[in-house]
């Protein structure tokens, strides 16, 4: 489980990134970010698309699961994390990459270096 204080929770919050948030998407993930100040808090979204309620929680989880260990060193902003088909089809390493990627592209986190050995 994400932390309490790292989550977006309210529709109106998950609104208001969709609104005025800009967006990148890498494989089957998307991320609408918009910057602010203090905790970041991220949301995930994944729609009836992926497949059925066995299959939504568990790319939810791994999503989770994901971010849980990079959210002290993400940047502030509110984020959502939209999965979109395909992304029931990847696996856990998949999953990280891909969010790993898409928190680079945008300038909220950066792969940290320890004796040449990279970590995310």
């Amino acid at each position: 489980m994400l932390e309490k204080r790292y989550r977006l929770t309210k529709r109106g919050s998950f609104s208001y990134v969709y609104r005025k948030g800009e967006s990148r998407s890498v494989a089957a993930l998307r991320i609408t970010y918009v910057r602010s100040k203090g905790l970041p808090k991220v949301g995930i979204s994944v729609p009836n698309t992926v497949g059925k309620a066995v299959v939504r929680n568990k790319v939810r989880r791994r999503i989770r699961a994901t971010l849980r260990p990079l959210m002290p060193s993400v940047r502030s902003a509110q984020i959502v994390i939209s999965a979109r088909k395909g992304a029931e089809e990847m696996n856990y390493a998949q999953i990280e990459s891909a969010v790993c990627e898409l928190l680079g592209k945008v300038g909220l986190y950066e792969k940290k270096e320890d004796n040449g050995v990279a970590r995310h």
